[in-house]
């Protein structure tokens, strides 16, 4: 349930429609409640509301409305050309990015609940819902409405100029990245390295009904479900991953046979979709910051300062991923029986994912020296035997991709300094239990 929650909300934050639609409700709520007060104009304390007639406010908000919808129109003119520049430049995966973003969200629910606003009050007044001094209150809400809508205007325009810039983008991309990080990997204490799980033999198969995209998986379900059968599930996947329906996704052990029921139960708690979500997947925010480079990389484009940017944010969340402890691989019931084994991201895939695609992409020497420069950096947070080989591993694969494409010979003396800085700082760590040290 947890797991589909999150999910859901997902899927909602990075929509356009929420947050505008609660603003929208909240002024039908407004334009009700002000047209039904009424305000005694008459004392010195009130000289800020409006003090005409009815005629007056009907013609004063009939003037207001068509010049809010001609406003609102403009605003969402000026998000979608914005959402098509990004989607061209920086690829169509970063629109939910742009989607997300909360004073975006705000500001188009604003300019939309303004002239909902009107449209109701102006509505009222026609209606002659109010009295003589019902209406001074909702009109003048009404021209604080469009006072702030004009100064977010301007505000909205700055918002959206920003927004598309390559490092705010990245910076924004990263930053989900940082979080998910947080939110997935435990901290970092003595002895809290992932053990694998234990290796169960036989077992039956586990075929899922339905194909598609793991977007979450509720572990905590899935233990309760494992509990009552008394049996242990083995899940040959993991969020972000692609299903195909009725293959070989696991199995099941401890039961003499798999019925209708439990196979269902199971089902409901692995949430599949038609793409991936951040909601579990820590490679998916690695995956929008590798597209931002490739984009950048590109014949069309070819702007290897916006990857070079790209590549630097990767080496801060990557140091981070270095920092935290291991991915949880085997969830156990309240009585310590393991009861669920998964298949997790290590942090061999969180690198292969974060460099591989780049340094196919390219064979300049300024983003393959920056390549190398951000494994020499993250070789100083070598903490693991696992964070060893996998920068090792890229280390000689940049320098094989160096060796093939540069051809003047003083890159390719600056990238091989850095490749033998790298394996110097990385074969001078052993694994002892514990923690990473120096030899001695």
């Amino acid at each position: 349930m947890v797991a589909r929650f999150r999910t859901l909300w997902e899927s909602v934050s990075t929509s356009l429609w929420f947050v505008p639609g609660l603003l929208v409700l909240g002024a039908v709520l407004l334009a009700w409640s002000a047209s039904a007060i009424e305000v005694d104009t008459g004392g010195a304390a009130t000289w800020w509301l409006h003090s005409g007639d009815a005629e007056d406010a009907s013609t004063m908000l009939s003037a207001l409305l068509p010049a809010m919808i001609s406003m609102a129109t403009l605003v969402i003119s000026i998000t979608m050309v914005v959402l098509v520049l990004a989607a061209g430049q920086l690829g169509p995966r970063l629109i939910r990015n742009f989607m997300a973003s909360v004073p975006t969200q705000l500001m188009l629910g604003i300019f939309l609940a303004t002239v909902v606003y009107l449209i109701l009050v102006l509505r009222f007044l026609n209606d002659g819902r109010q009295g003589d001094t019902a209406h001074h209150l909702a009109v003048t809400i009404a021209t604080a409405l469009v006072l702030v809508c004009v100064f977010l205007l301007l505000l909205f325009v700055h918002h959206l100029a920003r927004s598309i810039v390559s490092d705010t983008v990245i910076e924004r991309v990263g930053h989900e990245l940082d979080v998910a990080i947080l939110r997935m990997l435990p901290e970092a204490k003595d002895g809290n390295l992932r053990h694998e799980p234990p290796a169960f033999q036989g077992g039956i198969s586990l075929c899922l009904p339905d194909g598609g995209y793991v977007q979450a998986i509720d572990y905590e379900g899935l233990v309760a479900c494992a509990h009552k059968a008394g049996a242990v599930i083995e899940l040959h996947f993991r969020p972000g991953q692609l299903l195909i329906g009725q293959g070989d996704h696991g199995r099941v052990h401890a039961v003499s046979a798999l019925d209708e029921e439990m196979l269902d139960e199971i089902s409901e708690y692995v949430v599949l979709g038609s793409q991936r979500t951040a909601a579990q997947d820590l490679e998916f925010a690695v995956r929008q910051l590798v597209e931002v480079a490739l984009r950048a990389l590109s014949p069309g484009i070819n702007d290897p300062f916006t990857a070079i940017a790209a590549i630097d944010r990767l080496a801060l969340s990557l140091a981070l991923v270095m920092r935290r402890g291991e991915a949880q691989a085997a969830w156990s019931d309240e009585e310590g029986t393991i009861r669920v084994t998964g298949k997790v991201t290590s942090f061999g895939g969180i690198v292969d994912a974060a460099f591989n695609q780049i340094r196919q992409a390219t064979s300049q020497p300024a983003v393959l020296i920056q390549l190398m420069t951000a494994l020499v950096l993250l070789s100083e947070h070598v903490r693991r035997k696992e964070h060893r080989e996998a920068l090792l591993k890229h280390v000689e694969l940049v320098l094989a991709a160096g060796s093939r494409s540069i051809e003047d010979a003083f890159d390719l003396n600056a990238l091989k300094k850095r490749g033998d800085l790298a394996r110097t700082r990385l074969d001078g760590v052993d694994r002892l239990p514990g923690a990473m040290v120096k030899r001695s």
